[in-house]
């Protein structure tokens, strides 16, 4: 085995959270009412909801995206114009990231992380490298998702650690390396085989219980959509549309952002502003001359659709099948599952 395990039990967890905390920011999830859940940063390790199905804001954006992120900030001192960085890159831990989220994050690394060489993202490599993920399996698979299909559901590397909930009051504790083991080894046991064998069938009882199926092989998704560009589906889809964005917003693999200037208004000083953008708004590939490539709705929903299942960004899928974007449409327009199935049978009756 590549990996060390051990076995974590449930009345240690809260003690080794708790030391987490103490050593910097622990990303992880709580409850926000209503039977939501948010990744928060932990103020007390009893705020964990290990229980949690999913959330509609996935990890990868709170800790890499956020909302009106301040990238740097300048101002005028002595006459010369002085820079900061607008974040400290300090380390941070995020705690509890699902397996499709784990995957996820491959897709920024494949996307703007150093992979990308000089045409890396500089802000989000240096974030990448202060950041520790501890995994956990899931318990109940998230509403319209279909991880299964896609093999989103089992993350085999990308993480520090990995937990599983045996559901005996013991966490499988998977450590691919030693960086968090200090905080953790007087409470651990070794994981014997039968452990091992629970948490395989543990694993495989919850990769049935998926709510949607996707049947298109993924080595088939490029040739099937390709025949498929012009199919009167996208335009039939697109003036449904209201152009709300939230599909790619709480897509945890979606990495487009814009940048803004917000200079104060005596001149002295101001700030860059990075925030969200969204290939579903209609100025988003506006260049030059005002020229826009994507006019129709149809179009934008065409180009998300090839994005997800054909657009190839490295090894890592561009769709992991978490079903947030299902969950947010106000049209009922964002299910990729059914857009694929719409796409296969009515190409069948033409």
């Amino acid at each position: 085995m590549k990996d060390s395990c051990y076995i974590l039990r449930r009345e240690y967890l809260a003690q080794w959270v708790s030391a987490l905390i103490k050593q910097g920011d622990v990303l992880a999830p709580v409850a926000t009412g209503d039977g939501k859940f948010a990744f928060e940063i932990l103020e007390k390790a009893e705020d964990l909801r290990l229980d949690y199905t999913t959330t509609t804001i996935p990890p990868t954006q709170k800790a890499f995206m956020s909302v009106g992120e301040k990238v740097i900030s300048w101002k005028k001192v002595e006459g010369r114009t002085v820079f900061e960085a607008g974040n400290s890159q300090k380390p941070l831990i995020i705690f509890g990231m699902h397996p499709y989220d784990i995957h996820a994050l491959k897709a920024w690394d494949e996307t703007i992380g150093e992979k990308k060489g000089d045409l890396a993202d500089p802000d989000y490599v240096a974030k990448r490298s202060q950041t520790v993920i501890i995994g956990l399996d899931v318990i109940v698979p998230p509403p319209d998702s279909f991880c299964a299909s896609l093999g989103t559901h089992i993350a085999e590397d990308g993480y520090s650690i990995m937990l599983t909930d045996l559901r005996d009051g013991r966490y499988f504790f998977e450590a691919a390396n030693g960086l968090l083991l200090y905080f953790a080894a007087p409470y651990l046991e070794e994981a014997k085989k039968r452990d091992f064998e629970l948490r395989e069938q543990l694993r495989e009882k919850t990769a049935k219980q998926y709510p949607k199926t996707l049947d298109i092989p993924k080595e088939g998704w490029g040739a099937f959509l390709e025949k498929r560009i012009l199919h009167p589906f996208f335009e039939a889809t697109g003036e449904l549309c209201v152009a709300c964005a939230k599909c790619t917003i709480v897509c945890p693999t979606c990495t487009c952002c814009n940048l803004r200037e917000e200079p104060a208004l005596d001149g002295q000083s101001g700030c860059r502003i990075r925030e969200c953008d969204s290939c579903q708004l209609y100025g988003f590939t506006k260049m030059t001359g005002g020229v826009i490539s994507r006019k129709t709705p149809g179009a934008r929903v065409r180009h998300r659709i090839l994005d997800k299942f054909d657009y190839h960004h490295g090894d890592a899928p561009s769709c992991v099948g978490c079903g947030r974007c299902v969950g947010v449409c106000p049209a009922d327009i964002a299910d990729p599952v059914k857009a694929l199935d719409a796409l296969k049978e009515e190409v069948s009756h033409e």
